[in-house]
């Protein structure tokens, strides 16, 4: 009977046109689109639409496929038969598809994509519909915005507004556009005319508030823009929103008390509120604020301090300052008001106070005789107090800072505060300390410790081992006597290396040390833990000892300076350490401060590498680093960029001032020997036994003729000197010590 009737309707409907569209029927084939390229959920005109849709194994393989449109009044198909009996192929359970929305598609949101079975298309839109997934179109977004969160009545209020093409953001071309503005929830009409009509796709407009309008209203505004006037077939839609509230003042002078002659600083904001005002609430501008401050002991406004028809900033902000006279009583009370007033429409007012001390000033610090307590310790604090010449009074506690408990009070003349930490206390300690002068004035500062019951020390010989070393660890425990005076000592040695942690060795410690000999092979990381346990006390303590491994590396230069443009040529070795072992490649990294770094790749451990300096490098010693990425071996040298002193060079390894100085030394000695031979006249070395010469007479005090008539004596060593001429005067030389002398 069912069926007779379903067969009925389809007949009906293909006749008459009245059946437009089928619901989709059982889940045989579904649909899954892309989401859109340009927007988060419109597609636009011109777009490929990408779409898959998927089949059971025992499902038809051929159905016809429709991008349409269907309102419930009309239906448009915008494929027509492209996709007219598609078939999904064996053994495949799927298909996808692309479609290209035409550029002229008008916008709307009853697109459908929809699956049919194969004969859909052939009988005119009749059949089994199968899935249909919506979609909608646009080709431009409308942005509208007000200028402000939140308005006073009276205030101006500003529209602005934006229609951008989705596809690339661009301005929509001229358009006819609305905009409707209206209190909300009344409805009433702000503006005049309602709607204001506008042409262009970017544009803002503006009106004033009535001041008169009630502080619980919002200001609606809706706005559309189309391509045309009627029957558009681009459009878009949206809202802003804002509410109109009340003005509220916040007052606040910087600080609680001033000393007289002190400039006082004090902050008024104008803010958009019903409620009491915060910082968080819009600000208000260009509020009148007119301030006034009074002197709560006699009643009256000082004017000098006050100001009148002052500004809030763009953030409903305002700074006053005045300074105070200098022979203001202690102790003088002062009030701070602010009456603001917006739009000559709404007003409101703040107020703070502030008082005069002439020891407002003062400064508590507070010292401590020790950065570490132990339990047992006392603890010395002293309390530094400046800026007040009153009579102190110091009022100091010792609390548990963990628990707030109080663990002791003491008020005091002093400046020094003495506590005796009790020997079954350790953790959180915090101490304080309260100066009042007695004119008014106090302060109070505090220091928190962590109390520890002793502090156990675990060094070791070593910090790195091989197969078959032996690791001792020295302990020392410090605590005051009263606390653990004879403990037990508990070792522990722990492969640290895994996780879970292994116990190794354990025990009680008999002595100041503990040794362990790891095996030959061992574990890449021991940790020995040392533990003093005394009724119900303990204090622990530990040192951590690694396996030799790492690689290390070592560089040198061939030039001990160089200058911008030259290259460096770097030796370097790559060493591995314990069981380490290098890798089939390397990854080199050389960098300078300030300099572009260099990659080198390589396969040998050892090599030269080359860095050439920049251009316009900074002169004097510089640090170069080397780094190999793959075992993470590094170091840095520091090289000479730019000129260097001669003095400063290197000879052969050896300073050169250190070769100019032994030269010049060798210089002066053959200098010496050869003026000592001049002075000697060459004498030779006597053979043993010889006498030494008489000594020969002095020479006269003129030349005399010589044994032969062309001969003479020299003066100064006697030996003759022959004179091959007969001419006189003459001067002649002794062939013997050189010496000159004239012969008459």
């Amino acid at each position: 009977m069912h069926l007779k009737v379903v067969v009925v309707l389809l007949a009906v409907g293909t006749l008459t046109g009245l059946f437009v569209a089928a619901s989709p029927a059982r889940a045989i084939a579904s649909i899954a689109m892309d989401p859109p390229q340009f927007h988060p959920f419109y597609y636009i005109p011109g777009e490929q639409i990408r779409f898959t849709v998927s089949i059971l194994n025992t499902d038809p393989r051929t159905y016809d496929f429709l991008v349409a449109w269907d309102d419930g009044a009309t239906r448009t198909n915008w494929s027509g038969d492209a996709f007219d009996d598609v078939t999904i192929a064996a053994p495949q359970l799927s298909i996808v598809e692309t479609f290209s929305l035409p550029p002229g598609i008008p916008d709307g949101d009853y697109y459908f994509l929809e699956v049919h079975d194969q004969n859909w298309i052939e009988n005119n839109g009749s059949g089994l519909t199968y899935d249909r997934q919506q979609f909608s179109i646009r080709t431009w977004t409308l942005n509208l915005e007000m200028d402000r969160r939140a308005y006073l009545p009276g205030d101006t209020v500003t529209i602005i507004w934006s229609v951008n093409l989705i596809r690339d953001g661009s301005l929509a071309p001229a358009g006819y556009g609305q905009l409707w503005v209206n209190d909300f929830p009344n409805g009433n009409a702000l503006i005049n005319p309602n709607p204001h009509l506008f042409p262009e796709s970017a544009g803002k407009f503006s009106f004033q508030l009535l001041g008169s309008i009630p502080t619980n209203r919002f200001v609606n505004a809706v706005a559309w823009f189309n391509s045309t006037a009627s029957n558009a077939d681009r459009f878009a839609y949206n809202t802003a929103f804002s509410p109109v509230d009340g003005l509220r003042m916040i007052v606040n002078a910087l600080s609680g008390t001033y000393e007289p002659g002190a400039v006082v600083t004090v902050d008024v904001s104008a803010k958009v509120t019903d409620f009491p005002p915060n910082p968080a609430n819009p600000g208000a501008a260009n509020v009148e604020v007119d301030i006034t401050v009074t002197d709560q002991t006699t009643g009256r406004a000082v004017p000098q301090y006050g100001a009148l028809n002052l500004l809030t900033d763009q953030h409903g902000n305002l700074k006053h300052v005045f300074q105070l006279n200098t022979t203001i009583a202690d102790g003088t009370p002062f009030l701070v008001q602010a009456a603001g007033v917006a739009n000559n429409a709404v007003t409101a007012m703040g107020s703070d106070t502030f008082l005069v001390n002439s020891r407002a000033g003062m400064i508590l610090v507070l010292s401590f005789d020790k950065s570490q307590y132990l339990s047992g310790d006392t603890a010395t604090m002293t309390a530094a107090v400046s800026g007040t010449t009153g009579t102190i009074t110091y009022i100091y506690e010792a609390r548990d800072g963990g628990t707030g408990n109080l663990l002791d009070r003491t008020t005091s003349a002093s400046n020094r505060y003495q506590y005796l930490i009790p020997t079954t206390f350790d953790g959180s300690l915090t101490f304080s300390a309260t100066a009042d002068d007695g004119q008014g004035n106090r302060r109070t500062d505090a220091r928190n410790f962590n109390v520890l019951l002793g502090i156990l020390t675990v060094n070791l010989d070593r910090s790195e081992y091989s197969g078959g070393d032996t690791i001792t660890a020295v302990y020392a425990l410090t605590r005051n006597p009263a606390v653990m005076p004879t403990p037990t000592y508990y070792y522990e040695i722990i492969d640290t290396s895994r996780i879970p942690n292994v116990l190794v060795r354990s025990g009680v410690a008999t002595a100041a040390t503990v040794s362990y000999q790891v095996p030959g092979v061992p574990a890449t990381q021991y940790t020995f833990r040392i533990t003093a346990s005394e009724a119900g006390r303990s204090i622990q303590g530990s040192a951590i000892a690694t396996v030799v491994s790492g690689v290390l590396l070592s560089i040198s230069f061939d030039k001990p300076s160089y200058n911008p443009g030259d290259t460096m040529r770097i030796a370097y070795e790559l060493r591995p350490r314990g069981l380490t072992a290098l890798p089939a490649n390397f990854l080199f990294l050389i960098a300078m401060p300030g300099a572009p770094y260099k990659t080198v790749q390589t396969t040998a451990s050892a090599g030269e590498l080359t860095y050439t300096v920049p251009a316009g490098m900074n002169d004097g010693d510089l640090y170069v680093q080397v780094l190999e990425a793959y075992t993470g071996a590094s170091t840095i040298e520091v090289v000479h960029i730019g000129g260097l002193n001669p003095f400063a060079a290197d000879v052969g390894g050896v300073p050169a001032i250190s070769v100019v100085l032994l030269l010049l030394v060798v210089f002066l000695f053959i200098l010496m020997l050869v003026l000592w031979r001049r002075t000697m006249g060459g004498m030779a070395p006597m053979a043993p036994g010889e006498r030494p010469a008489a000594p020969r007479p002095p020479p006269p005090s003129t030349a005399t003729p010589g044994p032969a008539p062309m001969s003479v004596t020299c003066k100064s060593c006697g030996s003759a000197i022959e004179i091959t001429t007969s001419k006189r005067p003459i001067e002649v030389m002794c062939p013997s010590c050189g010496e000159t002398q004239m012969v008459q």
